[in-house]
């Protein structure tokens, strides 16, 4: 009991991020489910049936492209599902596996945050505003609440705790965790990557190099068809029509003023359904402390290196901000492979991260009111945003809603496009009827006609190149084991 009281009080501020972050996600805690903007429940049915089939790496989607079949976890991050996997076997429900997945990217996100800001501004109290301000970002309700964006919202937990292994120089731990981003969402890696170089210069962890060849390599299974088998559907419609991001610029009236709330889509123009706002507490802070830091050329109660971790950040958050209105549209056009980020408000994510951290500062620099204003900021942060946490309508149902009637046919529609290989079969408008398959390299047992392989007696297997990526992978993780190991019995002998 006295270690417990002990454990406690060593890690209270960590608990008291984990209450204050309830707001964010109690709703959730009841029967059901919220409506959401992408189809997480339909995308962990098809990993489950991956899973119980033993087709690990999962590559293919029976049910998707109506029931054709398409290559979704070819192409798509397959970390959260096998996270939600594990709920699932546990509890039963796919319903509950996803609703857990986003409560997760919550408080994750928040204890992750605290440990960065702590090795960062050296108080637990710099380190609670920054988790604070981080978790209750609009965007961040965006993510989870309106556009259900899971694998974003999962790389939120991510983000913190890769500069933390660039702050501690922990090579092992930072070649896991950028594994683990490039597994869960490939987009913000690469929304992720100027800062996280910026900070690897900044700290000079030059040892980092080894780590990123090495999370590549881990990573193999993934990153190698994504790269060399990306031409066998069409990627284009994810950046035509709807999807290019001149539509979706936003203005700076939205970034810094905007309140409206909403459960719309992206559109042209200022008529977006939904907040793009970057957050009133999220860019008021930072810019408090760089007015004090201007009038005040030298506090004795900061550090050199605090005030230059706080301007680097304030400078790539404001980069970030900049990336997502249109007088960045040179930036876009001069670098063709960002349209595959579709909307530049999507930038948001890394902004509010780089924002959030550099607002630990303030209670750095009134380290003698740093309780009451540490209750202050906290309790404003929450004021000002938790009642955008919480959902548009709410469906009393079960895993059985979701595999049946309509509602079925939705989900095995849904982004059709996006995985549709090309072999010759056109997008069809009714359900298949199970006697064919779509033709993508794996599928044998059967000559493919039209794009379409008659499914009686059809097996999905890897290609060279998967197989390739699978050998790699697996060599790698057994190697980062083996030298983890080595490395723990040398110190225990020295």
């Amino acid at each position: 009991m006295q270690k417990l009281i002990k454990l406690l009080r060593e890690n209270i501020f960590v608990l008291l991020v984990v209450i204050l972050a309830i707001p964010t996600f109690y709703s959730m805690l009841k029967f059901g489910i919220y409506s959401m903007q992408d189809f997480h429940f339909f995308r962990q049915l098809e990993f489950d049936k991956c899973i119980q089939s033993y087709q690990i790496p999962c590559r293919w989607a029976p049910d998707a492209g109506l029931g054709y079949g398409e290559p979704l976890f070819n192409f798509y991050g397959q970390l959260p599902y096998a996270i939600g996997e594990v709920y699932y076997l546990i509890s039963g429900s796919i319903v509950d596996s996803v609703k857990f997945l986003f409560i997760f990217s919550l408080l994750g996100s928040g204890i992750s945050m605290f440990f960065l800001a702590r090795k960062l501004w050296s108080s637990d109290y710099s380190a609670l505003v920054s988790s604070i301000v981080y978790i209750y970002a609009p965007y961040r309700a965006i993510d989870v609440w309106v556009r259900a964006a899971l694998p974003e919202a999962l790389a939120f937990v991510l983000f913190p705790l890769i500069l933390l292994s660039v702050e501690k120089k922990s090579l092992k731990w930072f070649t896991v965790l950028l594994s683990l981003l490039v597994l869960t969402h490939n987009l913000s890696l690469i929304m992720f990557l100027p800062i996280l170089i910026v900070w690897i210069i900044y700290r000079k962890y030059w040892q980092s190099f080894y780590g990123f060849i090495s999370a590549m390599l881990i990573s193999a299974f993934y990153v190698l068809p994504v790269l060399f088998e990306s031409k066998y559907i069409d990627l284009g419609s994810t950046t035509r029509g709807y999807f290019d991001f001149r539509a979706h610029f936003v203005t700076l009236n939205q970034i810094f003023l905007d309140r409206f709330w909403g459960y719309g889509g992206s559109t042209w123009g200022e008529s977006d359904g939904l907040n793009l706002s970057i957050g009133f507490v999220q860019w008021i802070l930072p810019f408090i402390i760089l007015i004090l830091v201007i009038i005040k050329k030298k506090i004795s109660s900061s550090k050199t290196y605090d005030i230059k971790s706080f301007l680097i950040l304030l400078a790539l958050g404001l980069f970030y901000i900049f990336l997502s209105h249109n007088k960045s549209t040179f930036i876009w056009t001069h670098i063709p492979q960002m349209a595959y980020i579709q909307f530049p408000w999507r930038f948001y994510g890394v902004a509010v991260f780089c924002l959030a951290l550099s607002a630990g500062l303030l209670i750095q620099l009134f380290n003698k009111q740093r309780v009451f204003l540490s209750v202050v900021l906290v309790l404003g942060t929450i004021v000002l945003n938790y009642s955008f946490f919480h959902e548009d309508i709410w469906y009393k149902v079960t895993d059985s809603y979701f595999t049946t009637g309509e509602e079925w046919v939705r989900q095995r529609t849904a982004s059709i496009h996006d995985y549709w290989p090309l072999f010759g079969h056109e997008i069809p408008l009714t359900p298949s009827d199970g006697t064919h398959i779509n033709y993508f390299p794996g599928w044998v047992g059967a000559e493919p006609k039209d794009g379409l392989i008659q499914s009686d007696g059809a097996k999905f297997t890897d290609t060279p190149i998967r197989r390739l990526g699978n050998i790699i992978s697996l060599i790698s993780v057994l190697g980062l084991i083996f030298v983890v190991l080595r490395n723990k019995i040398w110190k225990e002998k020295i």
